[in-house]
């Protein structure tokens, strides 16, 4: 029976009992009523406060799981801090597993984390932890004698921890007092006080786990039960329950003497109760069931629908001066807490949803809105944008700028599209996504410098029209700061259902087509077939092998000779690089170099080969065979690299001369401070610099006077060509003249044919290097070819 129904009744019965019958109703009787009125009141208090609890751990849960898992809102924003404060987060921070050392602040309201947790904090911190899960613990005070829960979730390497004040507990408990005594009384899952009516009991965290009712209430209960309180020294009653699934308790007791005063009150006016009728009891039964109970439905009805998700704002009735005190302030304080949740639901889902940079949805919007579509069977493209150029608008001109140049880009994606950012929507329309927000096409950001599209189905035949417009639109200058910046951009898009079946497949066919755009020149567009996964696939075939290869020293050194012209002697070798494949066999550059090249490997391969061709020529030179010189290829990368300065500390006292050729890549009319450094550090270690690949690519004359080589080497492009009297011959003989009136010897590779190596000497080319004379071998062939031609010098 509701209480409205019950109140009326009760009244309407007492009205019309007689006089002398009421007069003879034992006291017991009365009192019996007042516990029972206790147990429906004080109970549906004690589980109201409990939804109100409920509400807000998950809250406090929600909120530090988001600090954890979306990098993008761990730096304090105004929405940030207020959404802190509005849950009384003291801190939250990461520690060091082990030492307990804080490692990171993702968030600080009014106290700061400290820099280290002390080991028995951590220890008992670390024993709350559970793997996958926020748990909370006791409530504490900490250095500073503020009174804490501690909230810890497990991470790979560290601690996640957060501080919560108990303030929401003191302040939810202090609205609710009755009668005389009455009031609430809040415990953590282990008995000790959060909020009582004696403020030293909360500031000690007085343990309470031996009162009965905590008992039940610790152990899951709910119920209302009488017990002997050795706070107010007296008997109490009180409606209990707990708050799931954190274990917190809730109880509302009122000592039994109250009741029983209020028991012989009400048996000494009965006569004068009766006396003024029906009539009078029936108004006052029906005011009763309409004024008090009244507010107490509202807040249940409205706790249900917050316990349903439905946050709208309660109807609760008015203050009124015929409604208790306890009543009016609870109702206040029940909208008070319905506008907070309703405020921090708002900025927690448009962090949730939106990028915090460029205003766009983030990847999690991207991913319900497909997932929405797909299970719809509404087709569509899904464009993969990435950024070309990007990292060096941070680079050069600060995070700050990257982040406007982030922003501009999601603003043009828009008005390509001609939609609006997620920001720019007002937050109530966020609250929740629409399940029809797939039906126009979208603009997200997933993170980095890359977008994403979704176009739907009625747009679909203009998907290449729409992507050609997205390139010429990025590649538009953007002026920040009176900076001029560039940026170029790739995209790839794939279509649902004619590409894939579901999200995750839709988004890799997008990558590989955005993947094949970046690695076709850029600032273009392609659209996804089947080729294009057969291709990649083989490129990261590739990748993988030579990730292992580099680990299993599979590369190695060939050695190629080279002659002084014109007698035809061996003046060096040139270390060249080959990769010994399992499957397919010896691997010239040409088949692996562009991909090393990708991958950021050339240094380590310019390092092995270094290492292993000095100890294998040092070997031979030990046996007694003369190698004047040993060339070794110097990629920009390893000139660069920190370690390559070490380097050169083992390569000095060799027997033979060592030379470094600058690799075609590297830009050497300009040289900065740092590389001009280490070039110094070459020469002052005993090793000579030669100019690679002059007469093409960066090498120039320029960056020929800049680094003073020891040695000129022409391209093999310009020497393969070389016919008396043709172009080529004439380029070739000016390097050649060049170097000489600069006193700097020449090199000429690629001399395939004998006929090119007379041209060569010829035109007093000092050395030549190529097939004509002696291919690329193994370090046991080189001995024997040294031998070989030591006896036919010997025999000419």
């Amino acid at each position: 029976m509701k209480l409205r129904y019950f109140l009326l009744t009760l009244f309407l019965f007492l009205s019309m009992t007689p006089l002398l019958l009421f007069q003879a109703w034992p006291h017991s009787e009365v009192l019996e009523g007042e516990l029972d009125e206790v147990h429906e009141r004080h109970l549906l208090l004690a589980q109201n406060l409990a939804a109100a609890l409920e509400r807000y751990y998950r809250d406090l849960v929600t909120t530090f799981d988001l600090l954890l898992d979306t990098p993008e809102v761990w730096t304090e924003t105004k929405s940030m801090v207020r959404v802190l404060d509005n849950l009384s987060f003291r801190h939250v921070c990461i520690a060091d597993w082990n030492t307990g050392k804080v490692t990171l602040t993702l968030a600080s309201a009014s106290a700061p984390c400290p820099d280290t947790i002390p080991e028995e904090e951590l220890d008992r911190l670390k024993a709350l932890a559970i793997p996958g899960e926020v748990t909370f613990g006791p409530v504490v005070q900490t250095a500073d004698g503020e009174n804490v829960l501690h909230m810890v979730r497990p991470l790979e390497d560290g601690l996640a921890v957060g501080a919560v004040r108990t303030t929401y507990f003191r302040e939810l408990g202090e609205a609710i007092s009755f009668g005389v005594r009455g009031h609430a009384a809040i415990v953590d899952h282990t008995g000790r006080a959060l909020s009582h009516p004696l403020s030293d009991w909360v500031e000690t965290r007085r343990d309470m786990s031996k009162i009965s009712a905590v008992q039940r209430m610790l152990a899951r209960q709910t119920g209302v039960e009488s017990f002997y309180s050795p706070a107010l020294k007296g008997d109490m009653i009180a409606g209990f329950t707990f708050v799931h699934p954190v274990g917190w308790g809730v109880m509302i007791p009122q000592p039994i003497a109250e009741l029983q005063q209020k028991a012989d009150v009400a048996r000494r006016s009965g006569v004068i109760f009766l006396a003024i009728g029906v009539a009078s009891a029936l108004a006052l039964a029906l005011l009763v069931s309409l004024r008090v109970v009244r507010p107490i439905e509202q807040i249940s009805r409205a706790s249900s629908k917050i316990a349903g998700g439905e946050f709208g704002l309660p109807d609760l009735q008015g203050s009124s001066r015929l409604l208790p005190v306890e009543f009016n302030e609870l109702s206040q304080r029940f909208r008070e807490m319905v506008l907070r949740l309703r405020e921090n639901l708002s900025t927690i889902n448009a962090l949730a949803y939106q990028d915090l940079v460029t205003g766009l949805g983030n990847r999690t919007y991207l991913h319900q809105q497909l997932d929405n579509a797909l299970s719809a069977g509404h087709a569509g493209a899904l464009m993969l944008i990435d950024l070309d150029g990007f990292k060096a608008v941070n680079d050069m001109h600060g995070h700050d700028v990257g982040d406007k140049v982030l922003e501009v880009v999601g603003k043009r994606l828009c008005e390509v599209l001609g939609v609006a950012r997620l920001a720019d929507i007002e937050l109530e329309e966020t609250r929740q996504i629409s399940p029809d927000a797939f039906r126009s096409s979208l603009v997200t950001r997933l993170g980095g410098d890359e977008f994403a599209v979704w176009i739907p189905s009625e747009h679909i035949h203009r998907a290449e029209e729409l992507a050609a417009l997205i390139v010429g639109r990025v590649k538009e200058p953007i002026v920040l700061d009176d900076a001029q910046i560039r940026i170029g951009v790739s995209v790839g898009f794939a279509c649902y259902p004619e590409h894939a079946q579901n999200r995750s497949d839709l988004m890799k066919a997008s990558d590989l087509a955005m993947y094949d755009a970046k690695k076709a020149g850029k600032d273009r567009f392609v659209a996804y077939s089947p080729a294009l996964r057969t291709a990649v696939q083989t490129e990261r075939k590739l990748t993988a092998e030579i990730l292992s290869g580099l680990e299993k020293g599979e590369f190695l050194p060939f050695f190629q000779p080279q002659f002084k012209l014109p007698d035809k002697t061996v003046a060096g070798v040139e270390a060249l690089v080959r990769w010994n494949h399992p499957e397919r066999g010896l691997l010239s550059p040409q088949d692996f170099l562009e991909t090393a090249r990708e991958l950021s490997l050339l240094a380590e391969i310019d390092a092995m080969m270094l290492e292993q061709s000095t100890g294998l020529l040092k070997s031979l030179t030990e046996q007694g065979f003369d190698v004047p010189a040993l060339a070794v290829n110097l990629s920009e990368e390893r000139l660069t690299s920190p370690g390559f300065p070490d380097a050169l500390q083992m390569v000095q006292d060799l027997p033979f001369e060592l030379r470094f050729e600058l690799a075609e890549t590297m830009a050497l009319d300009n040289l900065d401070a740092g590389v001009a450094a280490v070039l110094d550090q070459i020469r002052a270690a005993g090793c000579l610099l030669d100019l690679d690949d002059f007469g093409v690519a960066n090498a120039s004359v320029l960056g020929l006077m800049n680094i003073e080589p020891a040695h000129i080497k022409i391209d093999r492009n310009l020497v393969s060509g070389i016919e008396q009297g043709n172009t080529f011959e004439r380029l070739v003989r000016s390097i050649v003249d060049m170097g000489h009136s600069l006193n700097i010897p020449v090199v000429a590779e690629g001399a395939d044919r004998l006929e090119q190596v007379e041209r060569l000497a010829q035109i007093r080319c000092d050395y030549a290097q190529g097939y004509a004379l002696a291919k690329p071998m193994h370090i046991d062939d080189l001995a024997v070819f040294l031998k070989s031609h030591a006896q036919e010098e010997r025999t000419a």
